[in-house]
């Protein structure tokens, strides 16, 4: 059900759980055999000293971007988990300064933040998500993600729009992991239909654009898998 990086050893300690080098995060919670099922978690973990040095050396941008990226790629939820106190920090930045990239980290990326008094803390919380997401492993996940079934949504955008070809599109694009309305709405922009996305090869579906950020070979091949199945 989760997984640590063996970097961890306090935390292996603790929790007795799993433990290998993983491409991106600290603790994966929400496993599938040895993968992350969409909705799965993915957490840094941070001291609040450590936090301080990964801003001052610029590793936290390319942690956050990665982790961002993995996450979008595959449908997962990605968290930091802060220990310590800001109040009694006395490093070379301030706490208005830490506070600011936490906040811009949660209200700008999206990335949920929870703070923790120190590691055993940590502990208890990582096995207090892992049960939580073992009793019903869609519980974090947000209703677009959850991917409600067309069949149940379609009197709601029937009545927004009614038989608008546009809203049809999105929505069936949308059933698709990792596709969200953001996501289905720069597919459209390339090809304006569902017969153009059909024609699209993984490639061009790959290459879109939504944001900054491509739709990426995951979700693409994904997506071309449903419809050419």
């Amino acid at each position: 059900m989760a997984l640590l990086d063996n970097r961890e050893r306090e935390l292996i300690s603790r929790l007795g759980w799993p433990a290998k080098p993983l491409p991106v995060g600290d603790v994966w919670i929400g496993l599938s055999g040895e993968t992350l099922a969409v909705g799965g978690i993915v957490a840094e973990r941070k001291s609040v000293a450590d936090l301080e040095a990964s801003i001052m050396d610029g590793r936290y941008r390319e942690q956050r971007t990665r982790l961002l990226s993995h996450c979008q790629a595959n449908g997962l939820r990605p968290l930091y988990i802060i220990e310590g106190d800001l109040d009694r920090m006395n490093g070379r930045l301030q706490k208005q300064a830490l506070r600011k990239h936490l906040t811009r980290l949660t209200l700008r990326y999206g990335v949920s933040v929870l703070q923790t008094d120190g590691l055993d803390d940590t502990a208890k919380l990582c096995k207090e998500l892992a049960d939580q997401l073992h009793e019903d492993p869609k519980v974090f996940m947000t209703e677009e993600a959850a991917k409600v079934k067309y069949t149940d949504t379609i009197s709601i955008h029937r009545k927004g729009n009614t038989d608008d070809p546009a809203v049809f599109a999105s929505a069936v694009l949308q059933q698709c992991s990792g596709i969200s309305a953001a996501g289905a709405g720069a597919i459209l922009a390339t090809y304006p239909n569902l017969t153009a996305v059909w024609g699209a090869t993984e490639q061009q579906l790959a290459a879109v654009l939504n944001g900054k950020r491509k739709i990426g070979a995951v979700i693409a091949n994904r997506l071309w898998s449903l419809l050419h199945t």
